[in-house]
């Protein structure tokens, strides 16, 4: 069976969490991650810093323009923190049955309001955020045409067991979400045949 889902991870990479994350999901899944192999951080600081000597965000979004031209039976993906950004530079646009991407506090994305993601895109930013104002780009996003929200009360990374922001409230709500986005049929539209 081939995978449906793309998960791109943040700058742990592929973890314990992610392996625990396709479980829930229940489907078959391809793991994107910024590290060619098993690279493990002990810290947030060790993670990033292993990310940028790995090339940074635009480095991993040519990588992922590489796995989908490869693997185009892809119909959701999940992006989160640095993997969030990445997806949103990689304008993925020739992928042609692309069904949903939930991004989740890809930081990024507001030096690069200006690319247009012609499949259905749900943006989800962490109230707070030290580096910039997440209201400002949900905002902007809506104006765009973006399902953008907010994730009140939470700091950036809360979704991930591993960061300093994660909150298991918050993360156990939308893999809810992500559980009925991945689960939903999408089956092509039955033409009505009028009568004569």
């Amino acid at each position: 069976m081939s995978a449906t889902v793309l998960i791109v991870t943040d700058v742990f990479g592929n973890t314990p969490a992610i392996a625990s994350l396709q479980r829930s999901l229940g489907q078959s899944c391809i793991v994107a991650s910024p590290f060619d192999d098993g690279y493990s951080a002990k810290n947030e600081q060790d993670a990033y810093q292993a990310f940028l000597a790995a090339g940074g965000v635009h480095t991993y979004a040519k990588k992922l323009q590489a796995i989908v031209q490869e693997q185009t039976q892809i119909r959701h993906v999940i992006g989160f923190s640095a993997g969030a950004s990445a997806w949103w530079l990689s304008n993925n646009s020739h992928l042609n049955d692309l069904h949903s991407t939930t991004l989740f506090y890809g930081s990024r994305i507001r030096d690069h309001l200006d690319i247009k993601c012609q499949h259905p895109t749900h943006l989800i930013f962490a109230e707070h955020e030290n580096a910039y104002q997440p209201q400002q780009v949900v905002k902007a996003l809506r104006q765009r045409g973006y399902e953008a929200e907010l994730a009140i009360g939470c700091k950036h990374g809360f979704m991930n067991p591993y960061s300093s922001g994660f909150s298991l409230k918050t993360q156990t709500h939308y893999l809810e979400v992500l559980a009925r986005k991945i689960a939903q049929k999408h089956e092509p539209a039955i033409p009505l045949a009028f009568g004569t």
